[in-house]
C-alpha cells in the first residue's frame, strides 16, 4: 500500500495557516485555564461578616465598610461578587460578607 504524499504549493499561506492556527489554540488554553474574576486581585481572602438589619441597602453597607476614597459603585459590584448575589435585594437576617480592602501605599 502505498502513502499518499501531500506537497505544499504556497509556502507563506501555509505557515501563515499554521501560526494562525497555534495563535488560536493558545488562546483558547488561556481563556479556559484563567478562571480569575475581574477584581479577584483588589481583595484577599480576608473578609468580615455583616447582618442585614431593617433598614440597611447594600449601597449603604458599602459605604459602611469600604476605604477611603474608594468607588462606591466597585464596592457594591465587588460585594455582589464576593457574596455570588443576583441582585441587590437584601433582607433583614440576610448575612453578607464584605472583603475587607488592604490598602497598599503608594
Amino acid at each position: 500500500m502505498k502513502r499518499k504524499r501531500y506537497r505544499v504549493v504556497d509556502k507563506k499561506k501555509f505557515v501563515s495557516f499554521i501560526v494562525i492556527t497555534l495563535i488560536m489554540t493558545i488562546a483558547i488554553i488561556f481563556m479556559l485555564t484563567n478562571n480569575q474574576k475581574a477584581y479577584s486581585s483588589t481583595y484577599r481572602v480576608d473578609y468580615t461578616i455583616v447582618k442585614v438589619k431593617k433598614g440597611d441597602t447594600l449601597w449603604k453597607i458599602a459605604i459602611d465598610n469600604m476605604p477611603e476614597n474608594y468607588d462606591i459603585r466597585k464596592m457594591v459590584f465587588e460585594i455582589k461578587e464576593f457574596n455570588q448575589m443576583v441582585d441587590v435585594n437584601i433582607y433583614p437576617g440576610d448575612l453578607i460578607k464584605i472583603p475587607i480592602k488592604h490598602t497598599t501605599p503608594k
